[in-house]
């Protein structure tokens, strides 16, 4: 493996200056003459990597894990491990840690546009990600879609709606996901109930619900259940972002990086698949509630196995921003690959309040009505 402490520099073979990668040419774009120059593609079958072989791996002498976390290494030994260096540098404002460009002078970082000190940055180990997915969505469109997400919101206040984000204020940066492949069969005890209109001697009716016991058994097979690698945005909007597609995978290539940030992993392979495990478990309980049937279910036991575990590291695409309202900042993130835009943003209680008053109103008017017809 080549040593990787240039930080992502090409240069352009027309003029000499730097090239970064462009998400509406899909390959390298010098800044100064406009050169292009395409970016090799390694076709091939996606590899995944045996999870129980590098959990005992990690166990006997811990590199990658965090136990290994903040370590100085030189190239070579990274290199024994098969992982990767670069240098990386952890904004002490917010905390996020992302690599670190040594032949500039000074960065920002792309969370909390604070400073980033160069004196702080060092070589460290990391995971090299296997694959990546390329930034398609260009940055100056992140504005306008923007725009047209917060106006979808109708129960955000008026003011909120009207918010507006600049499209440089967007920042690309590419964050790491785990993904994790496993085999599960599940055996399950559990009730169905089944829903049963009754009528008394006065001819009064009622709806009542007769349980019975069930045992069964479900299996399926788990295949990149993704699993955000970082905390510095908030998991219930990156775990929201599921429209990726398997075909735009790439080979991981440093030239893909080229002008953008990458933020390292903070939580590693074995804490990640903590996440999945979750994720996997909640999908199972779906599963025996659809194999249980009926009108309601009860799952009383389950007894859940996972084999074939497998995982693989991938970077992904984000156009990354903020907008404040009434002193609170709302994080945005929109994908890189398809434009989507997903965050957080505030709620006007008045209008939750007069919907909710619509809503009873207008389940008594249908009550009402019905009792009339009968």
């Amino acid at each position: 493996m080549a040593e990787n402490t240039s930080a992502m520099q090409f240069t352009c073979s027309s003029c000499g200056g730097q090239m970064q990668y462009s998400p509406e040419a899909q390959q390298l774009k010098c800044i100064y003459c406009e050169a292009e120059q395409p970016i090799p593609h390694v076709d091939g079958e996606i590899i995944e990597n045996d999870y129980e072989e590098w959990v005992e791996r990690e166990t006997r002498a811990p590199f990658y894990t965090q136990g290994a976390q903040n370590q100085k290494v030189s190239v070579t030994e990274v290199e024994e491990h098969g992982g990767d260096a670069l240098y990386e540098v952890t904004c002490k404002q917010c905390g996020a840690t992302t690599t670190f460009d040594p032949h500039v002078q000074s960065q920002r970082c792309p969370f909390c546009d604070s400073p980033l000190e160069n004196n702080e940055a060092h070589l460290a180990n990391f995971w090299e990600p296997n694959y990546v997915v390329p930034f398609a969505f260009s940055q100056k469109k992140c504005g306008e879609a923007f725009k047209k997400w917060i106006r979808g919101k109708w129960f955000a206040p008026n003011a909120a709606r009207k918010s507006e984000i600049g499209s440089k204020r967007f920042s690309g940066l590419y964050l790491p996901f785990w993904t994790y492949d496993a085999q599960m069969s599940c055996t399950y005890v559990g009730e169905r109930g089944e829903r049963e209109t009754i009528s008394d001697s006065d001819g009064n009716s009622k709806t009542i619900i007769r349980w019975y016991k069930v045992t069964g058994s479900v299996a399926d097979f788990f295949d990149d259940v993704l699993v955000p690698a970082v905390d510095s945005i908030d998991r219930s909007i990156l775990d929201n972002v599921t429209d990726w597609k398997v075909e735009a995978y790439k080979t991981y290539n440093n030239a893909y990086f080229a002008g953008f940030v990458t933020q390292i992993y903070t939580t590693d392979f074995i804490q990640g698949f903590e996440f999945a495990h979750k994720k996997m478990e909640e999908a199972t309980r779906e599963l025996i509630r659809h194999d249980i049937g009926g009108d309601e279910q009860r799952i009383h036991a389950m007894d859940m196995e996972l084999e074939d575990k497998k995982f693989k590291l991938l970077v992904l695409p984000f156009w990354v921003s903020s907008f404040r309202y009434k002193n609170k900042v709302y994080q945005v993130v929109v994908n890189g690959m398809t434009g989507k835009v997903y965050g957080k943003f505030p709620l006007s209680f008045w209008k939750i309040f007069f919907f909710t008053l619509l809503m009873i109103a207008l389940l008594v008017g249908v009550s009402y009505l019905s009792d009339l017809l009968s």
